[in-house]
């Protein structure tokens, strides 16, 4: 998608700006993701990410290299998880639920937002800024959706039934888990299908409005 925007792009200045637009909506929506993490966990009674200095939104904080350049080349990827000490939660399970699923509601929140901006600049080059940041932070929440461990989604099957045969097969088999992520993500369309769905209700909705 980046690279055909680009290609069809004018100036050497258009591209650029379009380049500094990816970059700028990849590392917001990891940024993001983990900072509504760590303010959650300190809602809930566990200052941790707050003691690690992990609720700035400095770059250098959160972004994990590898990560980054997974989410910069194909689209997804992962920051540095924020420290998380359930013990400290006022309601231990409650806390984990509200927790792992912070980043997965921010994300969305921001590429609803996003959408807004991106119909009302249409037709002028900011377009591509809030397109770039809806698409992203779509496809970062989605990623974290898929109930399969390590992601976001994996833990909110763990707060919901900690004890089922299901979580405890995901925590005794990590190269198992890893093995069906990578399938689900190149073997099937699934997270296409929800992206491209959550896109159009939000560019339906504000199109009804505007």
């Amino acid at each position: 998608m980046f690279l055909e925007i680009i290609q069809t792009s004018g100036s050497f200045y258009e591209k650029l700006a379009l380049l500094a637009f990816y970059v700028f909506a990849v590392l917001s929506a990891l940024i993001l993701h983990e900072v509504a993490h760590g303010l959650m966990a300190l809602w809930c009674g566990d200052p941790s990410a707050k003691f690690a200095g992990r609720l700035s939104l400095n770059p250098a904080k959160h972004l994990d290299g590898m990560g980054t350049v997974c989410f910069l080349l194909f689209g997804f990827g992962w920051a540095v998880p924020v420290p998380i000490n359930p013990m400290n939660f006022k309601n231990r399970r409650r806390g984990c639920f509200l927790v792992s699923i912070a980043g997965i509601v921010m994300n969305l929140l921001v590429a609803f937002v996003a959408s807004f901006f991106f119909v009302l600049t249409m037709g002028t080059v900011w377009e591509n800024l809030f397109f770039f940041v809806m698409l992203f932070n779509i496809v970062f929440a989605t990623f974290n959706l898929l109930p399969i461990a390590p992601l976001d989604g994996f833990k909110l099957v763990e707060s919901l039934a900690p004890e089922s045969s299901y979580v405890k097969f995901m925590r005794q088999n990590q190269l198992v888990a890893l093995l069906i992520l990578v399938a689900v993500i190149y073997l099937t369309d699934v997270l296409g299908y929800m992206q491209v769905w959550l896109s159009s209700l939000f560019l339906d909705f504000w199109g009804l409005i505007i």
